[in-house]
């Protein structure tokens, strides 16, 4: 299983929004939990773990993989690192490190730093599939959101827990289809898999960092001499990877 792209576009999901061009009074109500929720994000630089795990939809209980994961935030600066992959996103370079591959992935972030932004395609994926049902409940100090798409969407259903007080995401659940999270994206899953796999996320350990952003800077990983990328020392044995044109 390729779980890199599949669960990094979950993270965070909620400071999305659901497809715009939705209506109805249930999804205007999910629309400001997710103001709310990014609204706490870009309050103050933070960090906080992430465990995944993974399942068929139809046996929940039994888990056939799990991956840990670490996410730092501030502003639109981000740092995670999730198995053996480290992506760091500033105003002017994405870079990601396929640490088994050795390899160095360089990218512009863009103008506005909304290219890497790793909620688009979860954002995206909403407003083609489209919302069916939104539905909010509490319990306690704890808000649950549930997003149910059309039939026929690469995902199933969504669901948010949230804390009420802090705002902060506690887990997401979704259902996605199982060959999104292959290898290859055509490759059948196998018998062994059902056609839609749950994917659970559950963040906790909350920090406050201090603001510093050296721990996002790119000049720990490569310098630039004229148009050439050279890796650090740190760094030697990887290969850079150019992902961007005019870079």
């Amino acid at each position: 299983m390729n779980k890199y792209i599949p669960l990094i576009t979950a993270l965070l999901m909620a400071i999305s929004r659901p497809a715009a061009a939705q209506s109805g009074q249930d999804v205007e109500k999910v629309m400001q939990v997710m103001n709310e929720v990014q609204a706490f994000y870009n309050a103050r630089p933070q960090s906080f773990n992430i465990y995944y795990t993974y399942s068929n939809e139809h046996t929940p209980g039994k888990i056939l993989d799990s991956l840990n994961g670490k996410m730092e935030l501030s502003g639109k600066y981000y740092r995670y690192t999730i198995g053996n992959t480290e992506t760091i996103h500033n105003k002017h370079y994405t870079v990601v490190l396929f640490k088994e591959d050795m390899l160095m992935y360089v990218a512009s972030s863009g103008s506005s730093g909304s290219q890497a932004n790793p909620l688009l395609p979860m954002r995206g994926s909403l407003e083609r599939a489209g919302v069916s049902r939104c539905e909010i409940t509490h319990s306690g100090s704890q808000k649950l959101v549930q997003i149910s798409l059309k039939e026929g969407a690469p995902y199933k259903h969504i669901e948010l827990t949230l804390d009420t007080l802090s705002q902060r995401l506690l887990s997401m659940r979704y259902i996605v289809k199982t060959a999104l999270l292959m290898d290859a994206p055509d490759t059948a899953p196998g018998s062994e898999y059902d056609e839609y796999a749950i994917v659970q996320a559950v963040m906790n350990n909350y920090k406050q960092l201090p603001e510093d952003e050296r721990r996002f800077d790119e000049k720990q990983f490569f310098s630039r001499e004229g148009n050439e990328l050279k890796v650090t020392p740190a760094y030697k044995e990887y290969k850079i990877f150019i992902g961007s044109p005019n870079l």
